[in-house]
């Protein structure tokens, strides 16, 4: 996320953090790619972090992340849905509404 919005700056790649990007990142990656990611991913080095998200954007994640991201929502309406209950429906749609596209 942007640092000016979200308040921080992420260090997912420098902590070597099991996130979603590099998991997604990981399984979408040629046999050159996944060693730059090998080599690079854990690293404070700026030139590692960069070549990480040189590869993210290589493979177009953040499309990734924006198509799961909206069929997930998509799955969770129908979910809520099916629920009789129309105060339990009320009440999570509201938290969906407030967790879905947040920015912060």
């Amino acid at each position: 996320g942007d640092p000016e919005v979200i308040g921080k700056i992420g260090t997912g790649i420098e902590d070597f953090k099991c996130s979603w990007l590099i998991v997604q990142a990981l399984e979408r990656a040629n046999e050159s790619q996944r060693k730059q990611l090998y080599d690079n991913y854990g690293k404070a080095d700026p030139s590692c972090v960069a070549a990480v998200k040189a590869i993210y954007r290589d493979l177009g994640i953040q499309d990734v992340f924006l198509e799961y991201e909206r069929s997930s929502h998509k799955e969770l309406i129908s979910s809520i849905e099916a629920q009789e209950n129309e105060s339990v429906q009320l009440v999570l749609k509201s938290f969906l509404g407030k967790i879905y596209k947040r920015q912060k």
